[in-house]
C-alpha cells in the first residue's frame, strides 16, 4: 500500500518535479533500517532488564548493598510487595536504618558465598603449592624442590 502511494506520488509529480523521486526512497530506506535497527537492539536491552530483575529479586537480608546514590549497607529486611528492602548503615553499636525501593541497587553481593568460594579456592591453591614443592623419592625421603626464582635469589644473596 505504501509502495502504491510512493509510485503515484512520484507519476505525479514526474512532470512537474522530475529530480526529487529519488529523494522519498532514500527517507524510506532510512525509516526501514530504523526499524530494523531498534528491533535488533531491543532485544539486547530486553535481556539487560531481564538480568537486572533477577538481581533485584535476589536480595536477600544479609545482602551487602550499594545503593545507585553510594550508601554502603547490610540489608536487613526486604518486603516483595512494596518492591522495598530495609538498609542498615553505620556502626553496629548504633545502626541507621534506610528504607529503599530495589530499584536503588547498584551493586550487591552476599558475604556469606564469597568467603566460602574464597576458603576453597585458597585451599585448592596450597595443596597444589604444597604438592610441587615436595618430592618424594623410593626411601620415602622427601627433598624440597626450589624453583629457578628462589635459585636466583640465592645466587644474588651470595654474591652479596
Amino acid at each position: 500500500m505504501l509502495i502504491n502511494l510512493l509510485a503515484e506520488s512520484t507519476s505525479a509529480n514526474a512532470s512537474a518535479n522530475e529530480g526529487n523521486g529519488w529523494f522519498i526512497w532514500i527517507l524510506l530506506g532510512f525509516f526501514v533500517l530504523m526499524i530494523v535497527y531498534n528491533s535488533i537492539t531491543g532485544k539486547k536491552r530486553r535481556e539487560e532488564a531481564e538480568k537486572e530483575r533477577e538481581k533485584r529479586n535476589a536480595i536477600q537480608p544479609g545482602f551487602i548493598v550499594t545503593t545507585i546514590g553510594g550508601i554502603l549497607g547490610t540489608v536487613v529486611e526486604v518486603d516483595e510487595e512494596n518492591n522495598t528492602f530495609i538498609l542498615a548503615t553505620g556502626k553496629e553499636d548504633a545502626p541507621s536504618y534506610v528504607k529503599f525501593e530495589k530499584v536503588a541497587i547498584h551493586s550487591s553481593y552476599n558475604p556469606n558465598s564469597v568467603e566460602e568460594k574464597d576458603v576453597a579456592e585458597e585451599t585448592d591453591e596450597t595443596k597444589e603449592n604444597e604438592e610441587a614443592d615436595v618430592e618424594v623419592f623410593e626411601d620415602n625421603e622427601v627433598v624440597e624442590e626450589t624453583t629457578q626464582e628462589e635459585t636466583a635469589q640465592e645466587e644474588k644473596i651470595e654474591e652479596n
